[in-house]
């Protein structure tokens, strides 16, 4: 009788399954491979606790969402100190890394919306990744961060709207992706650790760490400028996360289309490719990564994701405005995503220390 349950129990099992995956047409089915069994107990925990990243759109708000509702959100500026005093947003809390995590977590639920906020907005939504991740579905990060907020603030991204000159590093071959290869080595910081505690002091460690925005000293290791990899090519592994047209670039010229070497990645609203039953295996985890987006927040939010999954993952800062800004402006598909002077909303702005952050 015992064997009978048992038989049963596998049989069931088995069509659940198969129900499943048929239902699912648009997956692939993908070989996992681990080198140690916390990979797959850190991808596994990510995926079945909603799996965050590659179901949902980017959590970006605009600035004139945020001027409206100045008393209903938490506005935590990223910024340094130094800054942050030279101007901000009214009520905003200038928080550091070294306390965001906890700071988070003790305000969170008192607000509808935290509102992240940087000097171009990059920064912002690479926290916003992690802090979502943790849990906090109240966070979001806003659009260009302080360059959309008023004119005083917006040279860090109008100071990068430029067009590669070099034209012989572009290409119009489709380079496929890389061959599956294991997950990334992570190790738990104790043999005891739960996966849910070692997942939350990943995040807290990678927010501790931070991400440098700032083109002229980039030292993060998250971050790095299309110049450091036109540098380093082809040791570094280069992706774009976005639409289509944004890979494809401008198909009206024989010079520019993508990078070369360049691999296109799917993200929501697609199916995503950074799933564990997808193309996320396929992403070497001996060497380098650099995602390239529209603006650099984009690829910012899916580096955090991937640096937790334990990838050395950089986000090109400033995205296709830094390499190709002319281009943005050949499709209405993606002119959304070049820096215009209209998004720059003059809105007021204060200087010196905001009230005590509780």
């Amino acid at each position: 009788m015992m064997i009978r349950k048992k038989i049963l129990r596998f049989f069931i099992a088995l069509l659940i399954i198969l129900m499943v995956t048929g239902c699912e047409k648009d997956k692939i089915t993908a070989p996992f491979s681990v080198q140690t069994e916390n990979n797959a107990k850190l991808l596994s925990y990510l995926e079945e606790k909603g799996d965050i990243i590659n179901n949902i759109l980017l959590p970006v708000i605009q600035a004139e969402e945020v001027y409206n509702n100045l008393n209903n959100y938490l506005v935590i500026d990223l910024r340094d100190s130094s800054d942050f005093l030279e101007g901000h947003i009214e009520g905003a809390k200038n928080i550091p890394n070294d306390s965001l995590f906890y700071y988070i977590g003790t305000n969170y639920t008192r607000f509808s919306k935290v509102v992240l906020v940087s000097a171009s907005g990059q920064s912002a939504a690479y926290h916003s990744s992690l802090l979502r991740i943790a849990g906090f579905t109240n966070i979001y990060y806003m659009n260009y961060g302080m360059a959309s907020w008023n004119t005083f603030f917006s040279s860090v991204w109008t100071d990068r709207l430029t067009t590669y000159p070099d034209l012989g590093i572009f290409s119009h071959t489709l380079y496929p992706k890389k061959n599956y290869s294991p997950l990334p080595n992570i190790s738990l910081n104790s043999p005891d650790q739960s996966i849910k505690d070692f997942v939350q002091a990943r995040i807290n460690a990678l927010i501790k760490e931070g991400f440098n925005e700032d083109f002229n000293s980039v030292s993060s290791k998250s971050a790095l400028t299309f110049n450091d990899w036109v540098n380093t090519n082809p040791q570094i592994y280069l992706i774009c996360t976005g639409p289509a047209m944004l890979y494809n670039s401008n198909p009206y010229s024989t010079n520019t289309y993508h990078p070369t070497g360049a691999v296109l990645y799917q993200v929501p609203p697609d199916p995503s490719d950074f799933r564990s039953i997808s193309y996320l295996q396929t992403l070497p985890s001996d060497s380098t990564i650099a995602i390239y987006s529209g603006t650099g927040q984009e690829s910012a939010f899916y580096t955090a994701y991937l640096r937790l999954l334990g990838y050395d993952a950089r986000s090109v800062l400033f995205g296709m405005n830094n390499i190709d800004n002319d281009m943005l402006f050949h499709s209405p598909l993606i002119s959304p995503y070049a820096f215009k002077t209209e998004y720059i909303m003059n809105y007021p702005y204060i200087t010196g220390k905001s009230t005590s952050a509780h």
